[in-house]
């Protein structure tokens, strides 16, 4: 490796990008798809869970009409289980909110997941009201469900917050689950157009029982959107958000005192562009992957599914692309690091991905990424 390079030292499982990736559901024989809700979580060693979406084709396959299922490992991964379905989003799809008009529509999909201390998964969710669209339009107050054994059973929903918005990130640093909120209902778009559209940082000490806004960040929302943390080798946290304008930066922002105070906005720069960012950290390398936008000399192509990396989690490389686009809209993604309970193993991340391979309709791919 060129020791002015950036780029930290990984290797790609299936190699040789750009490639096919591996396949983890084939939505195609029943002409399903599913881009938004890639919740994942190592619940024990070598237990995950991976949910996905499973959505019509309504508005060429770029739909929110449908609900969430997944799969569980107990291989670290090598092999996974039949379907399960998620009843609290197949219900609130099916039958609507409780007290509200029988001509209302709703879906929700599971976009984070935390693991805490006394071994509870808190599963997060993005609630959108489709009564009268088919995409992730009117954002309601963010909900979240419990498990105590495993995923087996999970609680009754809970409300995050009382500001309709979307959870962008969810993170369970020293002892506490750290949950980064938009506060905008999507009334308009998915981007900040009004003053009163910030993001929130709110605090679970207690498993998730409850949460308490810890503060607000100090963006400059004006045409930004989507948003991703980490933990720097320092300790502290820093956030990332998208912006709308400049698809080749992002602004972010850092925190010492775990979410207390945040110091002024920054620009990090990412040269293949990224719509979707999601921030994982693996044996003190940094990675960002999300969406490529267009790139010089490209007239058209765009919407690839771009990895970068990084050795202090701010300057990012030249970026991979792992899948090129071949139809319509894919690369929303999310990762974990597969291994963390094990100190005799050295830990891998699991990357998951929608890529459409019709219209919009997706099927989720599965990657690996390894460093030394």
């Amino acid at each position: 490796m060129d020791v002015n390079s950036n780029k930290a030292d990984y290797e790609i499982t299936p190699k040789n990008p750009p490639n096919d990736g591996i396949l983890f559901v084939d939505h195609s024989p029943a002409r399903r798809g599913g881009n938004l809700g890639h919740a994942l979580v190592e619940y024990e060693d070598g237990k995950i869970l991976a949910f996905y979406p499973n959505c019509n084709e309504d508005n060429k396959g770029h739909s929110a009409v449908g609900w969430m299922e997944y799969k569980r490992s107990t291989d670290y991964g090598e092999t996974w289980s039949e379907p399960i379905v998620l009843d609290y989003s197949k219900n609130l799809f099916e039958e609507g909110q409780e007290g509200g008009p029988n001509t209302e529509k709703f879906s929700a999909f599971g976009e984070k997941a935390v693991l805490t201390d006394n071994g509870d998964i808190v599963l997060f969710f993005l609630v959108c009201n489709i009564t009268n669209d088919a995409i992730w339009r009117r954002f309601q107050i963010p909900t979240y469900i419990i498990s105590e054994d495993g995923g087996h059973t999970w609680s009754e929903p809970y409300e995050l917050c009382d500001n309709r918005g979307r959870l962008y990130d969810a993170r369970y640093y020293n002892g506490e689950i750290l949950a980064l909120h938009f506060k905008n209902d999507n009334e308009i778009n998915f981007l900040g157009n009004k003053d009163e559209h910030v993001y929130q940082l709110y605090v679970s000490k207690d498993s998730g029982r409850t949460f308490e806004l810890r503060s607000e960040l100090p963006f400059d929302t004006t045409g930004k959107s989507y948003g991703t943390m980490g933990k720097l080798a320092s300790g502290s946290i820093i956030a990332y958000i998208y912006n709308k304008n400049a698809e080749d930066t992002m602004d972010y922002v850092i925190s010492d005192d775990d979410g207390l105070t945040w110091s002024e906005p920054k620009i990090a720069h990412l040269k293949k562009k990224i719509r979707n960012p999601q921030m994982a950290v693996l044996n003190g390398s940094y990675f960002m992957h999300g969406r490529s936008g267009h790139m010089q000399g490209e007239k058209k192509d765009k919407g690839h599914f771009v990895l970068y990396s990084s050795r202090d989690g701010i300057a990012w490389d030249d970026g991979t692309i792992l899948r090129m686009r071949e139809a319509g809209t894919g690369a929303y993604s999310n990762s974990i690091a597969v291994g963390s309970h094990n100190p005799n193993r050295q830990n891998r991340l699991l990357i998951q991905s929608s890529h459409a391979y019709e219209l919009s309709l997706t099927n989720l791919l599965h990657w690996w990424v390894d460093t030394p």
